[in-house]
């Protein structure tokens, strides 16, 4: 039988208990008060009601137990979860994530979040994506594209016997640069045989060959208006109207019609 040396022991494990998040009833122990008295103080609502030194007395106690509110439950009482949700076609594409950029930043300043949804195959308007969205949501900025806007575009080119136009006007830049591609099909060329103009000025309008006559438009700003819209209609106000500044920026795919 061999003795083992204390120093080669094994300790028991330590097993440390997760300390208890400090709810609303710990600080009414602590400032010797009542919840009610407690929630008045923290909501902002006690003036009138308690008086300041017992208010301060909440609030220290508050801030030695390190209490949070816990907002999630206060939004579900209230009828609220503070959150958005934005639904664009796609994710791919820079001009939503200016969409985005913007329409979240304008959020975050009014204290709500934003979920981003992007609706099914980047085309047409998309489904509820949740079961109970009203439920789960406080509001829904959607975006959406006209589906097979590029196919039927192709189709009318690829008919036999059909005068082609002289001009296609796209509202999307990736949209202008599939026209291209179909009008190259067709032994066409832009702009000589059809001028072909989109909308955005994303990148790749410059990136095209000719490069692509658009309007630029600030995708932030078109965010951000339209998280103003929302957010006026769930304060119960009519947004206010007013149009988004726009540029036309001519480059090399336009062109007048041959006589």
């Amino acid at each position: 039988m061999c003795a083992v040396h204390p120093s080669t022991r094994k300790s028991r494990p330590t097993v440390a208990r997760a300390s208890t998040r400090p709810t609303s009833r710990d600080v009414a122990q602590a400032a010797g008060v009542s919840q009610a008295a407690v929630s008045l103080v923290l909501g902002d609502k006690w003036r009138g009601r308690v008086s300041e030194t017992t208010a301060e007395r909440v609030r220290q106690a508050a801030r030695d137990l390190g209490y949070r509110p816990n907002l999630a439950a206060r939004n579900l009482r209230l009828g609220h979860t503070r959150t958005i949700l934005l639904v664009v076609p796609e994710l791919t594409t820079e001009f939503f994530a200016g969409v985005y950029t913007g329409a979240a930043r304008l959020a975050a300043a009014h204290g709500f979040g934003v979920v981003l949804y992007p609706s099914p195959e980047g085309i047409g308007p998309a489904p509820d994506p949740f079961a109970s969205a009203p439920a789960a949501l406080d509001g829904v900025l959607a975006s959406s594209m006209a589906a097979d806007a590029l196919t039927a575009t192709e189709t009318a080119l690829d008919t036999p016997d059909s005068p082609p136009p002289t001009a296609i006007v796209c509202d999307d830049d990736k949209l202008a640069a599939g026209v291209y591609k179909a009008l190259r099909r067709r032994g066409l060329r832009v702009p000589d045989d059809v001028s072909v103009t989109g909308v955005d000025d994303i990148a790749l309008a410059a990136a095209l060959d000719p490069e692509l006559t658009t309007v630029r438009l600030d995708a932030e700003l078109f965010g951000e208006r339209g998280m103003h819209a929302l957010l006026a209609v769930l304060e119960g106000r009519t947004p206010e109207e007013g149009q988004i500044p726009v540029e036309l920026v001519v480059r090399g795919s336009t062109a007048p019609p041959r006589a």
